[in-house]
């Protein structure tokens, strides 16, 4: 057996409003796939937040609204986990975080920081872990690698480019940990991408631990 296979970048209408499918209906998806679990990666950035409120706390709230209706769907053979894809005002690079509760969101304005290098600390004292999303896709911008604990290797948004094959050659080369998502919007154009873990993973944590430790393997996309 090759481990729990979990869908690392996925997308809920409820909160992010690229999104085109529900929590209810993403849930039942991946479980018709064989998939032992997704992570929820609605967007965290200030385009993305004034649509949900006029208060941060109304905002963070919204950004809640998909993770917790997928949650409702959990059993004990497939679990739901909160992440979150965040962008800082520099420019329009995306960041998947992972390991952290549902109070973490409300700790601070995370919609609103400057840079990643302002926001890194953030990840220093919470323990927690981040990867570059589709860091060569049209309009990414290259910056100071050691910023990064890993990067997105595989992306399997069929409505845009993301160059995996460029984005896998570049881990190589700084020696980066590796991910594969689906970058799950309602898209079926490509391949569902996801990480096999070695352990049966069931919250935000676990899911940072088993990536820094290097517990898991890609899902080949050719299988």
């Amino acid at each position: 057996m090759k481990g729990y296979l979990f869908d690392t970048h996925v997308h809920t209408k409820e909160s992010s409003s690229c999104g085109r499918v529900a929590a209810a209906d993403i849930v039942s998806r991946y479980k018709n796939l064989g998939y032992d679990g997704i992570i929820i990666t609605d967007h965290v950035h200030a385009h993305q937040f004034k649509k949900h409120g006029s208060t941060y706390e109304e905002q963070a709230k919204k950004y809640l609204e998909g993770y917790k209706a997928a949650k409702a769907f959990e059993d004990e053979n497939f679990h739901v986990i909160q992440g979150m894809e965040i962008r800082f005002l520099e420019n329009d690079n995306d960041y998947l975080l992972y390991g952290f509760d549902e109070d973490f969101i409300f700790s601070d304005d995370f919609a609103h920081y400057e840079t990643l290098e302002d926001f890194r600390p953030v990840v220093e004292k919470n323990g927690l872990i981040l990867f570059q999303a589709h860091p060569f896709r049209c309009n990414m911008t290259v910056i100071d690698q050691s910023l990064l604990d890993g990067v997105e290797v595989y992306n399997g948004h069929g409505d845009h480019n993301s160059s995996n094959d460029i984005a896998y050659k570049w881990a190589q080369k700084y020696s980066h940990r590796m991910l594969s998502g689906s970058d799950f919007h309602g898209n079926d154009t490509m391949e569902p991408g996801g990480v096999y873990f070695e352990e049966h993973v069931k919250t935000s944590k676990d899911v940072a631990e088993a990536l820094r430790a290097g517990k898991y393997s890609l899902k080949i996309f050719t299988e």
